[in-house]
């Protein structure tokens, strides 16, 4: 298993300023870190993982809001995407579930972050470990990542 040390690592390489936080207590996952740590929801990337024939794709979305899988998945031109079972994250991307970080990861991944978290001066972000979370600007999300930046949210 991966951890906190190679996103740390990875962003270090690629020379992007960022910070590891340790968390007040145990998140089951980053749905709950707005209210925990006082943040816009906006703010907090939370991981959707997806899978089809050609990889693996990342969404990083509003910790508040669900992924429209259609969507992303007509923009990306693989209208086979569809989740990835929680047990089956740790053997592609070397993190449990809810705490695969945007960086770092085992296998080859296609990023999306969601328009709303690309235009944050700050994203917080999975660190690839429980009680760790990732601090990066925006900006630097999208560098290091090769993100597409789109809409990736169902309409409220």
């Amino acid at each position: 298993m991966r951890s906190s040390i190679d996103v740390h690592n990875h962003l270090l390489a690629d020379e992007i300023r960022h910070e590891l936080s340790r968390l007040p207590g145990p998140l089951r996952d980053l749905a709950a870190a707005p209210a925990a740590l006082g943040l816009p929801a906006a703010a907090v990337a939370r991981p959707t993982l997806l899978i089809d024939r050609d990889g693996v794709v990342l969404i990083l979305a509003p910790a508040d809001l669900d992924v429209d899988v259609a969507q992303v998945a007509e923009l990306l031109g693989r209208e086979g995407l569809h989740p990835v079972a929680p047990d089956r994250a740790p053997g592609l991307t070397g993190y449990l579930m809810p705490f695969v970080p945007p960086v770092a990861l085992e296998c080859p991944v296609t990023v999306v972050l969601d328009e709303q978290l690309a235009r944050q001066d700050v994203v917080y972000a999975a660190a690839g470990e429980p009680g760790l979370i990732l601090k990066v600007r925006g900006v630097d999300l999208v560098k290091v990542t090769s993100a597409v930046v789109c809409s990736a949210v169902a309409p409220r």
